[in-house]
């Protein structure tokens, strides 16, 4: 076992001149006391500084309700058209703005997302044909309406039948409007 002559060699504070003095059992047992609260607080001190810590605090905005946080953003969708692309907003107490375009500037770009024309913007558009008016369209040469009467007939006169399913009221039929035509002139030759 550690005999009290070895722990009282430990002794920190002994009396100077160091002839002249002599350990004690009671300043050895302080010393120990002391080496250990040291190491502890080390220790402690140590641990804290290594840990990761995350606050999270909410403030209540106390602005009025005509002021808003400025946003400026620059996203680049080069096969979205202008007219389908918005913004919507919400925040973390569940308030949402949706289709925000009034302050949105909108461009069209092509595949090297360059401007390929002026700022879209956005409005009712002119000559919109909806659903049920009735329209007199021009076909191309070689173009037939087909209805249910006279579907069989057309549909095996020719070797090749290609079957447009065109609404002059929807946006999309419109765009492809050309490349329909330009088709037709190829099969028919």
């Amino acid at each position: 076992m550690i005999s009290a002559s070895k722990i009282k060699s430990v002794d920190f504070y002994r009396k100077i001149p160091r002839d002249l003095t002599e350990a004690s059992l009671s300043g050895a047992g302080l010393s120990i006391i002391a080496a250990l609260a040291m190491m502890f607080l080390f220790g402690m001190e140590l641990s804290h500084y290594l840990s990761v810590s995350t606050s999270t605090s909410v403030i209540v905005d106390k602005s009025s309700d005509g002021d808003f946080l400025r946003i400026d953003f620059n996203i680049s969708f080069p096969a979205l058209s202008c007219e389908f692309a918005s913004v919507d907003v919400s925040d973390v107490l569940g308030t949402n703005r949706l289709n925000i375009t009034k302050t949105v500037r909108k461009f069209s770009i092509d595949s090297n997302l360059r401007s390929t024309g002026a700022e879209f913007h956005s409005g009712p558009a002119a000559n919109v044909i909806k659903h049920d008016d009735k329209v007199d369209e021009e076909f191309t040469e070689g173009a037939f309406v087909f209805t249910a009467n006279n579907f069989d007939k057309y549909a095996h006169q020719f070797p090749i039948t290609v079957v447009n399913f065109y609404a002059p009221w929807c946006y999309w039929s419109q765009r492809l409007r050309p490349a329909w035509e330009k088709a037709s002139k190829i099969i028919k030759r």
